[in-house]
């Protein structure tokens, strides 16, 4: 698949690069701590050509957090996402939780990093939803709304390359094989949304934070990543009929899915902040 990158700087960033005849686009840019060289990655699949479009699976740090540093390098690229992207893009809070927790992950991986950034180059140009279809030349990407890690959540089909890329609503497929859950806000709609994915017919297949896997990776990852997901609200639940407060959930929820694994992708603050997310969807209901 040359008109196909993978542009993943390292294992907790983010970079699909697809070329098309007219038009290029990334989907997600990835960490501060490694946009310089993810942005070399791309500089180089591309040559000459400018980057047209960066889609945004969804928003949070570790796929866009180098949205600035992209902008600086191609000033004219279109931001897309969904309305609820575009939202949480604008608002104050979101906007200071990017550059702390990036802050936090090049700590974490002895890195130091520009922050010199303006946050208000957090700001979407296009708005997708469910069934666009954006033309790059050769190449379409179409868009799927698969909510469930957040509420803004996309995946995106490739069908001249068979090529599905999906988000972290499906889980993320570990080293080992395992699929670690990933919901935050509805696990009912990431159930939906794993059926979703599952029945597009596709040959080639992007995983959050690894981009296209072998064969022999992907092989039964919709009923892992069902599993997991179910296997995960189950625990949730179980911790609450026992009647065990947010802490003790935490505690438990970390001896069972906090692994050295895991925390190589994810700093710890990143992780008790997602846990407390599923631990609270679940129990809402």
């Amino acid at each position: 698949m040359h008109r196909y990158v993978n542009c993943i700087a390292h294992s907790s960033s983010e970079g699909n690069l697809l070329i098309g005849d007219g038009f290029t686009a990334i989907i997600d840019c990835g960490m501060v701590f490694c946009a310089e060289k993810t942005i070399q990655s791309v500089k180089t699949a591309l040559q000459d050509r400018p980057l047209d479009y960066i889609f945004f699976s969804h928003t949070h740090y570790d796929h866009i957090g180098a949205l600035p540093f992209f902008r600086r390098e191609w000033p004219d690229t279109k931001i897309a996402t969904s309305q609820a992207g575009a939202a949480v893009l604008l608002k104050d809070t979101p906007r200071r939780i990017f550059r702390e927790l990036s802050a936090v992950a090049a700590k974490t991986h002895g890195i130091e990093c520009d922050m010199s950034y303006d946050d208000n180059e957090f700001q979407a140009d296009i708005i997708l939803k469910e069934g666009d279809a954006i033309g790059l030349g050769g190449l379409s990407v179409q868009v799927l709304e698969t909510p469930g890690h957040t509420r803004d959540s996309l995946s995106f089909f490739v069908p001249e390359l068979e090529l599905l890329i999906v988000n972290e609503t499906l889980g993320v497929l570990m080293p080992d094989g395992t699929v670690y859950p990933c919901y935050l806000t509805s696990y009912d709609d990431t159930i939906r949304s794993i059926e979703k994915c599952r029945g597009i017919p596709h040959r080639h297949l992007s995983l959050p934070h690894r981009g296209v896997v072998r064969d022999e990776c992907t092989d039964g990852f919709f009923d892992k990543s069902f599993e997991a997901n179910t296997s995960c609200h189950k625990f949730i639940t179980c911790m609450s009929e026992k009647g065990l407060n947010e802490s003790e959930m935490l505690e438990l929820f970390y001896q069972k899915y906090g692994t050295e694994i895991l925390l190589e992708f994810q700093p710890r603050e990143a992780f008790f902040a997602n846990a407390r997310a599923t631990i609270a969807s679940t129990l809402k209901g």
